[in-house]
C-alpha cells in the first residue's frame, strides 16, 4: 500500500504460485499483478511506478519469469477496457502483447435455447446430457484433469471436495463422461469467476464455466447443447441473472442470447530470462 500520512492512497495486488498444491503442480513460477489502484487525485507523482516495481520484484524473487496484469484465482482476468490510462501505464512499463478477453451477460426470465440449439444432438442418440451425480465425482475429475488445463482440474475438485454436486452438468456417452458444464448458484459454497460481480446481478444470480467436451468428441454438435442444457439446469434452479466470465467465445455465447458485459486486456512482460 501507498500512504500519505494515515490515507491509503494506493495499493497493488500481487500473486505467485510458489508451493501450489498437486494438481496446480504445472503453474509452478505463475504469477502476476492482480489489480493496481491510486487515488485519482494523487495519480501522475509516481506512486504507481513505484507500487508496480515492487510488485514486479517480489514476483521476480518468487521464481515469476513473466507477469502478467492477472494472476492466479484472479481477481478480474485483465486491464478494464475502460481503463485507458491503465494500457497506457502498462505499456510505458514494459507490458505487451495486449488482447482481449470478456465477460458476458443474460437475463433468464422467458429464455428459452434457440431452435437449433439441440438440432444435431439427434445425431448422437447414445449421448447423455444431464446433472452429474452421486459418484460420479471422481470420474468428474479425472475426466477434467486428463482434458483440459490443471487450472479447470483445480476448480472443480475444490467444488466437488464441498459437496457441490449439484452445479455441474455432464455429457455422458456409454457411461463414460465425455463433457461438462461448471454452473453457479448464489446458493453455491464457492464463488466462481463468473461470480465475482454477484452484487451487479441481483438476487438470483448465477453464473456458467468452465465448459467443454473430450477431444475425440468436438464436431459432433454436442457443444451447443451442453451450453443449453447447462442454462436450462440454471433456470430451473431459479437463477435469474446469469454471467459468463473470462472468454474468447463471443459468438458461441451470444448465439443463445447473451451480450458482452465486461472487456479486460491481458497482457506480459518478461522478468527474467
Amino acid at each position: 500500500m501507498a500512504r500519505d500520512g494515515g490515507r491509503i492512497v494506493g495499493w497493488v495486488l500481487a500473486k505467485a504460485l510458489t508451493d501450489p498444491p498437486p494438481v496446480l503442480h504445472e503453474y509452478r513460477g505463475r504469477g502476476g499483478i492482480g489489480a493496481l489502484v491510486v487515488h485519482p487525485d494523487c495519480q501522475r507523482q509516481g506512486i504507481g511506478r513505484e507500487l508496480l516495481a515492487r510488485a514486479e520484484a517480489f514476483l521476480a524473487a518468487s521464481g515469476v519469469a513473466t507477469s502478467g496484469v492477472y494472476y492466479p484465482h484472479h481477481f478480474v482476468p485483465g486491464i478494464p477496457a475502460e481503463c485507458e490510462s491503465a494500457m497506457v501505464f502498462f505499456r510505458k512499463h514494459g507490458y505487451e502483447g495486449f488482447h482481449e478477453c470478456v465477460d458476458l451477460i443474460r437475463d433468464l426470465n422467458g429464455w428459452a435455447p434457440p431452435a437449433n440449439a439441440f438440432a444435431r444432438r439427434s445425431e448422437s442418440p447414445t449421448v447423455t446430457i444431464r446433472p452429474l451425480v452421486d459418484g460420479e465425482q471422481s470420474a468428474l475429475i479425472e475426466f477434467v484433469r486428463c482434458e483440459f488445463s490443471a487450472g479447470w482440474a483445480y476448480s472443480t475438485h475444490c467444488s466437488v471436495e464441498h459437496g457441490e454436486i449439484a452445479d455441474f452438468v455432464v455429457a455422458v456417452e456409454h457411461s463414460e463422461i465425455i463433457g461438462f458444464c461448471h454452473t453457479w448458484t448464489w446458493q453455491s459454497a464457492l464463488l466462481g469467476g463468473s461470480t465475482h460481480w454477484h452484487p451487479l446481478l441481483d438476487e438470483q444470480w448465477g453464473g456458467l464455466g468452465p465448459i467443454g467436451l473430450g477431444a475425440a468428441h468436438r464436431k459432433r454438435g454436442l457443444g451447443l447443447a451442453l451450453l443449453c442444457e447447462s442454462v436450462l439446469h440454471n433456470q430451473r434452479r431459479g437463477v435469474q441473472r446469469m454471467a459468463i466470465d473470462w472468454t474468447t467465445l463471443v459468438d458461441f455465447y451470444c448465439g443463445i442470447g447473451f451480450r458482452v458485459w465486461k472487456r479486460y486486456r491481458m497482457a506480459t512482460k518478461i522478468l527474467r530470462n
